[in-house]
């Protein structure tokens, strides 16, 4: 008879544990800290109408076949630069101008040109005559020139 009373003692004490274990992994995990949201960033300024500073001069360049249809412009110094941009391909494209071909200072830079579509952009050139550098930042290594500035 004492066995019987050690085995229900121990099935009661097994029973116990097996019920605290289950309870405590049915209980809900700890709620995380609400992670804070970031604030928006704010809208980029609109980039200003440049005022003219030099001769106006007006340049017509096409996006074709994944190239510029020119690889040199050369334009007066400070001249107020009028760029027809035509993209003909299907692809977009841009066109953005550099101190030079590391293209890390940014002279100007376009808005992209969906594919099979045109925009007018305006700048104003380097008033420093020398050799910059363009290129279509989205296809840098296949579409690319050279900006020369001239003296006035």
């Amino acid at each position: 008879m004492k066995s019987k009373m050690t085995i229900s003692r121990i099935l009661i004490a097994v029973t116990v544990v097996s019920l605290l274990v289950v309870a405590a992994c049915a209980a809900p995990p700890p709620t995380p800290a609400p992670t804070p949201t970031p604030a928006p960033a704010p809208a980029p300024a609109p980039k200003p109408t440049p005022t003219p500073t030099g001769k106006p001069v007006t340049i017509d360049l096409t996006a074709r076949g994944m190239a510029f249809d020119m690889t040199t412009i050369t334009v007066p110094a400070g001249a107020a630069v009028t760029m027809n941009f035509s993209n003909k391909d299907v692809v977009p494209h841009d066109f953005a101008l550099y101190t030079d071909s590391t293209a890390v200072t940014v002279i100007y830079k376009s808005d992209t040109v969906a594919g099979s579509s045109s925009k007018t952009y305006t700048f104003n050139a380097p008033t420093t005559p020398g050799t910059y550098y363009f290129r279509c930042d989205i296809h840098p290594l296949a579409m690319k020139g050279s900006f020369v500035v001239t003296a006035n």
